[in-house]
């Protein structure tokens, strides 16, 4: 078992320990437990910090929070509550949205993609769950989360990747992970984002990225993008933390560059039907 599902089970087992009677599991945790072991309950640069573990009392009832617990006072309808593995717990979707409620959007679309790439959870659950949201704290970051969601995204980062481009850049939604091909229907890759309109393509490079042979096939990539009109951006972990400000720019002024280009030397297509759910 890897070192980083050790540490988020042996965090999860603990307070589900500690829980006392009518408490519920949510959030991160919740979701890891019935099964989204991609999820790690880390985040920041380098998943240097622990976020803390939800668990759900309802509007009533004291106890002593432990280090590295947030407690959920919010009220749960049964038909948000679940069991798995003689475990009490939030449904899948009102986890993914409750996460989004307490640790902002940006953590709760990297779960929820997480959910619906692992399928524990469609798009219509999360409507469904979001409906129910009413008269509690941060719903519209909830609702934000649920219409911003795609199976689609592979990985944390290129979720984290999406939010910047669609919320703090201002700019459509893109395509996740479409095929693109040539004109004459060689296969040129997929692109992590794209958006059409403005042939823009957003790529996410992890550590992996640095490996020669992946850096080679990358650089293949770009080119084969970049020779059909295609205009590529490529984003790294420090674009995603401390140069997140420039990021944002360079996304802005790479959309604007492709709104103007020159259509005529476009000479791309993307692989049809693009999956849309």
């Amino acid at each position: 078992m890897p070192p980083d599902r050790l540490d988020a089970m042996t965090r999860i087992e603990a307070v589900v320990a500690w829980m006392p009677e009518g408490a519920v599991l949510g959030g991160w945790a919740a979701l890891y437990w019935a099964g989204v072991d991609s999820l790690d309950g880390r985040t920041g640069p380098g998943a240097c910090r622990d976020v803390p573990i939800s668990v759900c009392l309802g509007p009533v009832g004291r106890v002593r929070r432990p280090a590295g617990v947030d407690l959920d006072r919010s009220t749960i309808l049964d038909v948000d509550l679940t069991e798995c593995r003689g475990v009490a717990m939030t449904a899948a979707a009102r986890s993914c949205l409750d996460v989004a409620r307490r640790c902002g959007p940006e953590e709760g679309l990297v779960v929820t993609d997480a959910a619906l790439r692992a399928g524990l959870v469609s798009r219509a659950d999360l409507d469904d769950a979001a409906s129910r949201l009413v008269r509690i704290k941060a719903v519209p970051a909830a609702r934000l989360v649920a219409s911003l969601a795609d199976p689609g995204a592979e990985s944390a980062p290129e979720s984290r990747l999406r939010y910047v481009w669609v919320v703090e850049a201002g700019l459509p939604a893109p395509l996740v992970n479409p095929v693109v091909l040539g004109r004459d229907g060689t296969f040129l890759g997929r692109s992590d984002l794209l958006d059409e309109a403005a042939a823009l393509v957003g790529e996410y490079d992890g550590e992996d990225h640095r490996l020669l042979e992946r850096h080679t096939a990358d650089n293949v990539r770009e080119e084969g993008f970049e020779a059909t009109n295609l205009i590529v951006t490529r984003a790294t972990a420090i674009d995603l933390w401390p140069q997140r400000r420039r990021l944002v720019r360079r996304l802005v002024e790479r959309h604007t560059a492709g709104m103007a280009r020159d259509h005529a030397r476009d000479s791309w297509v993307l692989q049809r039907p693009y999956p849309t759910s």
